[in-house]
């Protein structure tokens, strides 16, 4: 695995734990300061907020101990922030979510194509 892609993981594996912790523990607070969304049931924020600690505890996990855990987490979040990724921006090009909210979805979606770039060529190289 490459070197880079353990401090890679662990800044989303952070990143996800601070909008999971926001998204749970204050959905109020979140709903009102992060992006411009259209109006939604604190549920669903609080729900978006699980998906975010859950993400964040097996990118945060598998720091520790990278060579045993990396290849679980690279399969495992490359389908995670691809499909969290592909859902945001469908809901952006639908008009359900603002032009504004671009940049997060956006961000997920290239560390996922990294991370199934990374899996992908563990695949070639363990067949060879």
């Amino acid at each position: 695995m490459p070197r880079y892609l353990r401090v890679l993981i662990w800044l989303f594996g952070a990143a996800h734990l601070l909008f999971g912790v926001a998204g749970v523990a204050f959905p109020r607070w979140f709903f009102a300061s992060v992006p411009p969304w259209p109006p939604l049931h604190v549920g669903l924020i609080q729900i978006g907020g699980v998906f975010d600690l859950a993400l964040a505890t097996l990118f945060l996990g598998a720091t520790r101990n990278f060579d045993r855990y990396g290849p679980l987490v690279v399969a495992v979040g490359a389908v995670a922030e691809c499909g969290h990724a592909l859902v945001r921006l469908g809901h952006i090009s639908a008009g359900d979510d603002p032009v504004a909210d671009i940049v997060p979805p956006t961000l997920m979606l290239l560390f996922g194509l990294i991370l199934l770039a990374v899996f992908i060529r563990s695949l070639s190289r363990s067949q060879t």
